[in-house]
């Protein structure tokens, strides 16, 4: 009887992850979340960052996937490259920890001053317009349209893929609605 609850047990837990794992494959990339700061402390795998305009501040992980980007053309930043008083936008995960500073996944690490830099964005539906594509980000608060003699690859952008987008002006919608002037689809 015994071993007939173990197995019963572990027959269990094996379906509820499973679940646990077939909906987090399935779930579209959560909110992006945004700050624009300068680093105060690096810690092997965690950049803090303090908000340039509060004192408001968040620790962010940084791991393999995390994209550290120049904010003027979307090239690759080393981290090596990054040091204590650099000003970056930081685009890290909705969830956090409860703690002070909260500790979230860092995304995208943009290097600039935030005054026309690119805009990172997760892709959450897209549609093909006429001479380019048309995507709605995660956060669904954006419509950006990227026309086709800006980025040759914009017919193939889907679903989860990133973004680093640089518009002029934003049209005061619900969502709101941009051209991209320039924009990166980043791996």
């Amino acid at each position: 009887m015994k071993k007939l609850r173990i197995l019963l047990m572990m027959v269990l837990c094996l379906a509820f992850a499973s679940t646990a794992a077939f909906a987090a494959a399935n779930k579209a990339v959560d909110n992006v979340v945004s700050m624009h700061g300068q680093i105060v402390s690096i810690n092997d795998d965690m950049i803090t960052i303090k908000d340039k305009n509060s004192d408001n501040t968040v620790a962010l992980i940084v791991r393999w996937d995390t994209e550290i980007l120049n904010g003027k053309n979307g090239e690759d930043v080393d981290l090596n490259r990054l040091h204590v008083g650099d000003e970056l936008t930081a685009y890290y995960s909705s969830i956090s920890t409860r703690s002070l500073p909260p500790q979230s996944r860092a995304y995208a690490l943009v290097m600039g001053d935030g005054q026309h830099d690119g805009i990172y964005m997760h892709v959450s539906k897209v549609d093909k317009v006429k001479n380019g594509v048309k995507f709605l980000n995660t956060n669904e608060d954006m419509f950006v349209t990227i026309p086709e003699n800006v980025e040759d690859d914009a017919k193939e952008l889907k679903q989860g893929d990133k973004v680093l987008v640089w518009y002029d002006f934003v049209a005061m919608s619900m969502p709101g609605q941009a051209t991209a002037t320039k924009a990166v689809i980043l791996d």
